[in-house]
């Protein structure tokens, strides 16, 4: 049997988690208007990208799927985020949705 989903991550959760990320890879921090390219190279935000990835994977079940050359968005931190926050949401409606179909089929 399944387990059930954990409620997914808000905003300013997901922010927090993509911020730990930076402070884990780099040692630094990062404000939100500071410059995605200005966190390291980059390998260092690939690298930021994958504990993100792991992180949300532990914490909720769910992988996260980047979109093309994430790590070379010229955009802000923040920005970045939103992007990342919309793409693990829609990701994980679908887990949602294909956990209620697969729940009601070995309930049936």
């Amino acid at each position: 049997m399944q387990k059930e989903l954990k409620v997914s991550p808000t905003f300013d959760q997901f922010k927090q988690f993509l911020r730990e990320a930076v402070i884990e890879v780099t040692g630094t921090d990062v404000k939100d208007n500071g410059r995605w390219l200005e966190i390291g190279d980059e390998e260092k935000r690939a690298d930021i990208l994958q504990v993100l990835k792991g992180s949300l994977d532990r914490e909720y079940g769910v992988e996260l799927l980047l979109p093309a050359n994430i790590e070379m968005a010229d955009t802000f931190f923040e920005s970045v985020a939103t992007q990342l926050h919309h793409v693990f949401n829609t990701t994980y409606l679908m887990e949602r949705i294909n956990h209620k179909i697969m729940k009601r089929r070995y309930t049936c």
